[in-house]
């Protein structure tokens, strides 16, 4: 247990300072590449769900704290819930599917590719609703004028825009919240040394 809090301190700590670094980002605020998950992953993969939260809550108040972004709290919160959706989804897939839950049954390539396409599906239901108003309000501090979710939708080129510009994004943030954080972490052999969940 004490080595499961520690872990997850420690990644959690590590994330923070990523929350400076300027990051390539798409009209509506969202980045394209955000290495701070991967560490939050990576405590999920080694120490479990509750590793994972506990880094991600650090690393989600170093952003809100040190990013420098227009809207650095409701950046946190969304990075929050996108990286939340997937440890969490694969969480309640182990349970589900009553698979052994250790760090080692996602070394298993025939799990984890499901689990982490499934779980791109959840952030995807779970994200997209929630950017409807986060984007907007977004759009509206960074521009310094009222911009409604009609316009919003407007600029993605309609509803349809809008939700295939979000799904995409969705599955390719999980892919990297998921794939670089598996290589690093079975590949290397690091897993070995993990707590128990």
């Amino acid at each position: 247990m004490k080595l499961t809090i520690v872990g997850s301190i420690i990644l959690g700590l590590v994330s923070v300072p990523i929350a400076r670094i300027k990051k390539p980002r798409f009209f509506w605020g969202s980045a394209g590449l955000d290495p701070i998950s991967f560490l939050w992953m990576i405590s999920f993969f080694l120490f479990g769900p509750k590793g994972a939260f506990l880094s991600s809550i650090i690393g989600a108040i170093g952003i809100a704290k040190l990013s420098t972004e227009k809207t650095p709290r409701l950046g946190a919160l969304l990075k929050f819930i996108g990286t939340m959706c997937v440890w969490g989804s694969m969480t309640i897939m182990l349970f589900g599917f009553s698979l052994p839950y250790t760090g080692k049954t996602l070394n298993n390539l025939n799990i984890f590719i499901p689990f982490a396409f499934l779980s791109a599906i959840v952030r995807c239901l779970v994200e997209i609703p929630l950017c409807v108003l986060a984007i907007p309000y977004f759009l509206t501090v960074s521009r310094g004028e009222k911009i409604t979710t009609s316009q919003m939708i407007e600029e993605f080129g309609g509803l349809k825009g809008y939700l295939w510009k979000m799904v995409l994004l969705n599955f390719w943030l999980t892919f990297l919240d998921t794939a670089i954080p598996w290589v690093l972490t079975y590949p290397t052999g690091i897993y070995s040394y993990s707590a128990t969940w």
